[in-house]
């Protein structure tokens, strides 16, 4: 039977049937159309009566029904009495007074407003890119494009390469099957000497998907006819102006600002990857005939070599994954004043890999939440690191705070009996921005659940805490042999530090571009006006220094981002970049401890949200507005 809500203040429930989840669906829509109809029915709508109720039910209860909820023409109604009562909403806190006024945007925005034609068109539209959505992911996360290569074409691979690769016989010749995603295609990217062979996987990699061209030309067109409806010139006017940015021509600024600054550095980065490829193509014998984008991350990886003396695959064996995930789940709660312990009991979980960690305040005045690690790859799983919110702190219908429960995903290869999984640096980072996201819906503090914090603003406490793993007093923490257990040496430690940026200037480039990319594609005024691929191809050579070398590639059909809820955001991760790194340099690096700069961090960040003006909680964080200045100089610039 359908427990009673209670139970979500409970661990999270995984072992429900099917038949359940239908019962309970049917109750929470029962529960809210009568939540509605009595709000509905108020003559005299108040914030009491009105919006809390609506609030507390949406708390309780997030379903697809909300859709057709926030269409309502009633329903916006009584909202609107309550955001036109001027008096009222002068004597509400600024936590109730934003909830009106965003519940007032949602309504409106969903189509409240529009003449039931309208409605109607908007309810296919966004039915329709549910659908599309769902679908490129879909292709995206089940795509099976692999190639196969003899040992001869993988020369240069390590011997743990060919450790329980499948392969088939062609022939008189044994061919291996490499997949072309991220972890194997890299590896070859990396080590394979045969140009031919970088370039067959890399294409591989590049052009896999294909169905899903037509699903994001489909969708920017929506997205336009969404928008339209409702006033907007683009979907970005449409997007933005609930976010910190506010509008495309702050975005814009930013990117075209960067881009500016960054371009001399990255074409004299590239020149000096030319340099590298020229000589060891010349010194084998053969014809110099240009760098491509198959060619990147075997010379930049020597570039990093070269200059600072760092093999990425010795730096791996300090960073074996049980390992690093402790400490770094001990940065964090040391920093915000938490402990995490691994779960006492056994709590449901989905998957007998799935661990649970319970995070408490560090003085056991209180139990936080719980976190659920799935580490491990599988068939059809998800293939990214990414973290899920499955319940947040809000205010439940009795007035009490629900426990709030993240779960982050991951893919990485099962440990075998002699070795750990050992994680690249740049996976020790994602790790690190993973958990920040899990943190933060573990420490809001916001009543209500329509007050989550904007894209552009919830990517900060994940980018600034990724400073960690450049930071030499952090890797110290976290950097510990697997055979050893020898900290990192100071000398490994200052040469990694150094390396950070070495193509540094190419690597940011290159997100600026897809922020651009983001924001051109929905920004157009008329259908058809825009071709998602030729633009992508075109765009990725102009401003981030690509050669495709006239491969047929179309890597805007593997763009998840914009088809997963980025869509008008990418932009966030550079935007977050900037500021993330300005709070770091002035709190964590300045003259506060950390644990000082940490309950700052905690009380005026991570605790409000969205429940306040983001960009005055980051002002009231640094005590002043924030700077480009951090940032440019992480990346080597003045």
């Amino acid at each position: 039977m359908v427990q009673d809500i209670d139970t979500l203040r409970s661990p999270v429930q995984f072992s429900t049937s099917a038949e359940d989840i239908q019962q309970a669906v049917e109750l929470a829509i029962n529960k809210s159309n009568a939540v509605i109809e009595r709000v509905v029915s108020e003559q005299a709508p108040t914030f009491k009566n009105t919006i809390e109720l609506l609030a507390k039910n949406n708390n309780e209860f997030r379903t697809e029904f909300e859709v057709a909820r926030d269409m309502r023409t009633d329903v916006y109604k009584v909202v609107r009495a309550v955001y036109d009562n001027k008096d009222e909403m002068s004597q509400l806190d600024e936590e109730d007074r934003l909830l009106v006024e965003r519940l007032e945007h949602k309504l409106r925005a969903n189509g409240a407003q529009l003449t039931a034609e309208q409605r109607t068109q908007v309810e296919r539209v966004n039915k329709r890119l549910v659908e599309l959505e769902l679908k490129f992911t879909y292709n995206v996360d089940h795509a099976t494009n692999h190639v196969m290569l003899s040992r001869a074409e993988l020369d240069g691979l390590p011997a743990s390469f060919f450790e329980n690769r499948r392969s088939e016989f062609r022939g008189l010749t044994k061919k291996f099957i490499v997949l072309a995603q991220a972890a194997e295609a890299t590896a070859v990217l990396k080590h394979a000497t045969n140009e031919a062979t970088r370039k067959t996987v890399y294409v591989a990699q590049s052009s896999h998907c294909p169905k899903n061209i037509a699903l994001l030309q489909e969708a920017v067109h929506l997205r336009l006819e969404k928008a339209q409806l409702f006033g907007f010139a683009t979907y970005a006017d449409y997007v933005l102006n609930q976010r910190m940015a506010k509008t495309p021509a702050a975005v814009t600024e930013l990117e075209e600002s960067l881009s500016a600054k960054l371009r001399p550095l990255a074409e004299k980065e590239m020149a000096e990857l030319c340099a590298l490829k020229r000589k060891e193509v010349e010194a084998a014998g053969a014809v110099y005939d240009g760098f491509y984008e198959w060619d990147y991350i075997r010379y930049s990886s020597q570039a990093m070599a070269n200059q600072h003396r760092v093999d990425m695959d010795e730096i791996k064996e300090y960073f074996a994954l049980d390992s690093v995930l402790s400490k770094v789940l001990s940065l964090y709660t040391t920093t915000l004043g938490l402990k995490v312990i691994e779960a006492s009991s056994v709590l449901p979980v989905w998957h007998p890999s799935v661990k649970t960690f319970e995070v408490w305040e560090a003085d056991d005045s209180a139990f936080v939440g719980h976190i659920y690690l799935d580490l491990y790859e599988r068939e059809d799983k998800y293939q990214d690191i990414a973290v899920w919110p499955l319940r947040s702190a809000v205010v439940g219908e009795d007035g009490t705070r629900m426990t709030p429960a993240s779960a982050m995903l991951a893919s990485f290869s099962e440990p075998t009996e002699t070795t750990p999984v050992l994680l690249t640096h740049i996976n020790v980072k994602y790790l690190v921005h993973a958990l920040g996201h899990a943190f933060q819906n573990l420490c809001s503090k916001a009543k209500w659940s329509q007050l989550t914090a904007p894209r552009d603003f919830a990517e900060i406490s994940s980018q600034m805490f990724v400073q960690w793993v450049w930071e030499p007093k952090s890797l110290r923490t976290l950097a510990s042999h697997y055979q050893t257990g020898a900290t990192m040496s100071d000398e490994l430690i200052e040469r990694l530090v150094a390396s950070r940026n070495t193509s540094g200037a190419i690597r940011e480039l290159r997100q600026v571009f897809r922020g651009i990319y983001d924001m051109d594609i929905h920004r157009i005024t008329k259908p058809g006006t825009i071709d998602v691929v030729a633009h992508y191809n075109e765009l990725s050579e102009r401003v981030a220094l690509a050669n495709y070398g006239g491969a047929h590639v179309f890597k805007a059909a593997t763009f998840s981002h914009i088809m997963q809820g980025y869509d008008c955001g990418y932009y966030s991760f550079m935007w977050a970049s900037v500021i993330s790194a300005d709070m770091f340099s002035a709190r964590f690096s300045g003259q506060d401890s950390d644990a000082e700069a940490g309950a700052a961090f905690r009380s005026e960040i991570l605790q409000p949200g969205g429940a306040c003006d983001p960009s005055a909680s980051v002002e009231r964080f640094l005590g002043r507005a924030p700077s480009n200045r951090a940032f440019l100089q992480t990346i080597g610039l003045n």
